[in-house]
């Protein structure tokens, strides 16, 4: 530049390529470009200052441009060409680091979930004598229980940096497709943020950033990350994989990832009740089917039928496949006379389930019995036929069971009884390798089929004989008992000194 150099401009740029832009001037106010005003054979120092602002990246340099001209460069002296009008050059941040090209941190993880595993559980002495608790020990390792009406998990977390800063630290977190990803929730009013957003659009994967420049030497942060159980995956096990990483050089990386895989059993919330209307018939003797021997149809239409109903209700969020239903009922005598067969069934509101009936008897010998003595016909005293079910329970549903039956007259008829009663039993259980328990490990549901018998009874001869040897044996008992205690002897004294009374009486007639 020549002597007669009289006015010069320049243009001073922070962060160029970036909006916003990481620095800005103290003075950015004052209008750009700036003059300043040379002498010939002199020079002229400025110093601008610029502040930081807060910003995630503090590991890139802030670019500095400068750009220079003449203020009139139509009048007067030229630049000399040989000198560049723009100048680079970057500003960089210290990493706090002992070496400043790179950092070793040493991020620890620490991670455990909130559900209870199967000894916490049956700790308490509600639940002693509940299914699971009494076979807790037949496990072979751990496994943890979700409770009726729990609609989430929660993890709790700790991180901490027990090395060097750690740049553009991080928390990749995975999941099983039974869980869903619902909040990230810093504790403890922490300066460090953590932003989560979903990778690649995946449900059961997420990456979490940490919101501070960087995390501090010796700093930590605590935080809970909740998961909603999905309603349309079912497993039997959750798994969460949490894993924390950063631009630096981790010096032990074991301790940066935590594998939380929990084996579930599911508390199932099923309610199992009956229908509480108890059949009842009365039947009228008929002396044309009276007959000690006799074979017979149990398709007879003319027969009178009943309804067996039961309600299964699964109130929860979660299926209950393959519920075993079984109902005996005590409908055949020890002499063999069926007095009621099951003849169909249907289950209603609900597809995917099915029921297997008794074998049906092509034919049935009917043969005369005395039930009198009898009040109930049960296990104790019967046969029982079965009704197995596997049955499949939506979730936030009730499933309805109807046992159709009909009474069979011929045997019926045939057996004698004035009052008789039909135990049936109806039970619900899991199998052992089912993932859900129930409360009750085989909840009971009775329903009692009421027969009367409209019929003149015949005494048996044995009945009628050891009525009368009984009462001539309490008549001798007492004529006895009357002896001992001369009763006799005074009703003879009592005559005998009547007698000579009465023959005095006699001698003053005369």
């Amino acid at each position: 530049m020549t002597s007669d150099l009289r006015a010069v401009w320049y243009s001073l740029v922070l962060d160029e390529r970036r909006f916003p832009p990481r620095a800005v001037l103290d003075e950015s106010g004052r209008q750009q470009p700036r003059t300043v005003i040379l002498q010939g054979g002199g020079q002229s120092c400025q110093r601008l200052g610029f502040s930081i602002q807060e910003t995630t990246d503090y590991g890139r340099p802030i670019a500095v441009v400068l750009e220079t001209g003449l203020q009139s460069p139509d009048e007067g002296p030229v630049l000399d060409p040989d000198w560049p009008s723009v100048l680079r050059t970057e500003l960089p941040f210290w990493n706090g680091c002992e070496q400043e090209d790179t950092c070793v941190p040493d991020l620890v993880l620490h991670s455990h979930s909130d559900l209870m595993d199967v000894q916490q559980f049956c700790s308490s002495r509600d639940r002693a004598a509940w299914t699971l608790c009494s076979h807790q020990g037949e496990s072979e390792g751990p496994v943890y229980v979700v409770e009726t009406g729990r609609r989430r998990m929660v993890v709790f977390s700790r991180l901490e940096n027990q090395g060097e800063n750690a740049y553009g630290a991080a928390i990749h977190i995975s999941t099983s497709s039974n869980l869903l990803f619902s909040s990230l929730i810093v504790k403890d009013q922490s300066d460090i943020q953590i932003e989560c957003y979903a990778e690649d659009r995946l449900a059961n994967q997420r990456s979490c950033n940490i919101s501070a420049p960087f995390m501090k030497s010796l700093s930590q942060v605590s935080f809970r990350v909740e998961f909603e159980f999905s309603r349309s995956v079912f497993l039997d096990h959750v798994q969460v994989v949490m894993a924390t990483s950063s631009e630096g050089e981790e010096g032990y990386p074991d301790d940066n990832i935590n594998d939380i895989f929990l084996p579930l059993k599911y508390q199932a919330d099923i309610v199992f009740t009956r229908d509480p209307n108890t059949p009842r018939f009365e039947i009228r003797a008929d002396s044309s089917s009276s007959s000690s021997s006799s074979s017979w149809d149990q398709s007879e239409s003319s027969s009178p039928t009943f309804n067996l109903t039961y309600y299964i209700q699964n109130p929860g969020i979660f299926s209950v496949q393959d519920v075993v239903f079984r109902a005996d009922i005590w409908a055949v005598t020890r002499r063999g006379n069926q007095l009621v067969n099951i003849t169909d069934y249907s289950i209603e509101r609900v597809s995917g389930s099915h029921c297997m009936l008794p074998q049906t008897r092509t034919t049935n010998q009917v043969t005369a019995e005395d039930l009198s003595h009898l009040s109930q016909l049960n296990h104790s005293n019967g046969v029982s036929e079965s009704v197995r079910c596997r049955l499949d329970l939506p979730a936030s549903r009730e499933l309805k069971v109807t046992l159709r039956g009909r009474l069979q007259l011929p045997a019926l008829l045939a057996v004698s009884f004035k009052s008789l009663e039909l135990l049936t039993a109806a039970s619900i259980q899991l199998e052992a390798s089912s993932p859900m328990f129930l409360q009750e490990d085989r909840p009971v549901r009775q329903i009692i089929l009421e027969l009367r018998k409209d019929e003149d009874y015949i005494i048996p001869v044995w009945i009628i004989l050891g009525s009368s040897l009984g009462g001539l044996l309490l008549l001798a008992l007492l004529v006895l008992a009357l002896w001992k205690l001369g009763f006799f002897n005074r009703r003879r004294r009592q005559e005998e000194e009547e007698q000579p009374v009465a023959n005095g009486k006699a001698a003053e007639e005369l």
